[in-house]
């Protein structure tokens, strides 16, 4: 690769409760992203797998401008920017979640929604990703969506609640024209566990049947189809997303093989 070409590529990892992806995105390429799934050997830590794949994975080995790290993980809180201070993001985080073993506390404040969000990583693992990436940026995947929707919310009218299906876990926001009133991550693997969850927040936030509106996206397509077909019964408007105009003209182009909250991560320019 040419040297201007090197210059300007990225590398995005993300780290989920059981997997590990990397992306790649070069500028400029016919095909820009290049985006693999490391095959996790369960029987290991999750430490133990990305220290095999730091050691092993060619795409891990290349020269990048900048280095993401995305941290999906549901031990995220949200403190508002006026009273966000760094100095207290451990006593922040062991408050929130106190049976937690010792973290490496991490934040981002973002300023657009005017919200800090404090979260942890795995002690072995941020000096894992430390060691070979120095200059490595870490996000917490509620951070990305968090921005990606607060812009999203602003269209028509009414409140708005997105219900992000990943992993095990469906994660759940809402705002009102750009100010989020709630962020929160489940279990729930079966379509009725969702459903039962989706329509208690919304219900718990007094969201209006018939003037506010749900979108529905997820990286497991299947289920993300049958809530939103589920869910119609019980609210007017209920939206699946589609990446493929979601990400019209953006960088990643509604690439469904790239989890969805890494598209954003992509794109929101942090």
């Amino acid at each position: 690769m040419a040297e201007t070409q090197m210059i300007h590529k990225s590398l995005s990892i993300r780290l989920c409760s059981n997997g590990l992806s990397f992306c790649t995105y070069a500028p400029g390429q016919k095909e820009p992203f290049d985006y693999k799934v490391w095959d996790v050997n369960h029987t290991v830590s999750l430490a133990a797998n990305l220290k095999e794949a730091l050691m092993t994975e060619p795409m891990l080995k290349q020269e990048y401008q900048r280095v993401n790290v995305l941290v999906t993980t549901p031990h995220f809180t949200t403190v508002p920017v006026a009273a966000f201070r760094k100095e207290d993001i451990q006593d922040i985080y062991q408050f929130v979640f106190p049976k937690d073993k010792p973290q490496h506390v991490s934040y981002n404040v973002l300023r657009r929604s005017g919200i800090a969000i404090v979260f942890g990583l795995e002690r072995s693992i941020y000096q894992l990703l430390l060691d070979d990436f120095p200059r490595a940026r870490f996000y917490a995947s509620a951070s990305t969506l968090i921005e990606f929707f607060a812009e999203k919310s602003f269209l028509g009218r009414g409140k708005k609640m997105y219900v992000y299906l990943h992993e095990k876990e469906i994660t759940i926001y809402a705002f009102e024209q750009g100010r989020m009133l709630y962020a929160n991550t489940f279990d729930a693997q079966g379509v009725s566990d969702i459903q039962y969850y989706t329509l208690n927040v919304w219900k718990e936030l007094d969201f209006d049947q018939i003037e506010d509106s749900l979108y529905v996206v997820g990286d497991v397509e299947k289920r993300s189809k049958e809530l939103t077909e589920k869910i119609r019964y019980f609210l007017q408007n209920v939206t699946l997303i589609d990446r493929s105009e979601d990400f019209k003209d953006r960088l990643t182009m509604g690439n469904n093989f790239i989890p969805y909250d890494l598209q954003a991560l992509l794109i929101c320019g942090f």
